[in-house]
C-alpha cells in the first residue's frame, strides 16, 4: 500500500451499465478535508436561507411526528456519507471510465443522482480508515 492517496486506486464495474467501469481513487487528506468544509458551507448556507437556525427548528418541529424526524435526523447524522460533499468527492475521486466523455466536472455533474451517489460512497468506501467503511458509509454498495 502506497503512502500517496493517488496511487490507490480500483476499477470497478459499473454494476447498473454492464460492461463499463470506472476508476477512482483514494482521496487525499486534503480532499477530504475540502469536501467536509464544502459540506459545512453547504449546510450553513441551507439554513440561512430558510431564516436562520431558530426558523430551522421551528420548520422540524412543523414537519409532522417528531419521533419520526427525530429517527430521520439521526439516521443521517449517523450516516458519514452525508459529511462530505459529493461534488468535491467525485472530482478527486474519479480518474477514469470507460465511457467516451472524458471525465470533467461537466461530465460529472451530469451524472443521475443515484449514480452520483452511489459513486460517491465508493469513493469514501476506498478513502476511509480501518475496512469498515464500507458499511460506515453506505447501506448498499452496488446499484443505486
Amino acid at each position: 500500500m502506497s503512502i500517496f492517496a493517488s496511487r490507490i486506486q480500483r476499477t470497478i464495474e459499473i454494476p447498473f451499465d454492464p460492461p463499463h467501469t470506472v476508476t477512482i481513487q483514494k482521496l487525499a487528506g486534503r480532499h477530504l478535508d475540502d469536501a467536509r468544509q464544502e459540506q459545512q458551507f453547504a449546510s450553513m448556507a441551507f439554513v440561512k436561507r430558510l431564516g436562520g437556525l431558530a426558523e430551522f427548528r421551528r420548520e422540524l418541529a412543523g414537519a409532522g411526528d417528531a419521533e419520526r424526524v427525530a429517527q430521520q435526523i439521526q439516521a443521517a447524522a449517523g450516516d458519514p456519507f452525508r459529511k462530505y460533499a459529493r461534488s468535491v468527492v467525485l472530482l478527486k475521486g474519479v480518474k477514469a471510465w470507460t465511457y467516451d466523455e472524458p471525465v470533467t466536472a461537466d461530465t460529472l455533474d451530469d451524472l443521475t443522482d443515484d449514480v452520483a451517489d452511489w459513486l460517491a460512497r465508493q469513493i469514501l468506501d476506498l478513502t476511509l480508515p480501518n475496512g469498515d467503511a464500507e458499511k460506515k458509509t453506505s447501506p448498499t454498495s452496488t446499484a443505486p
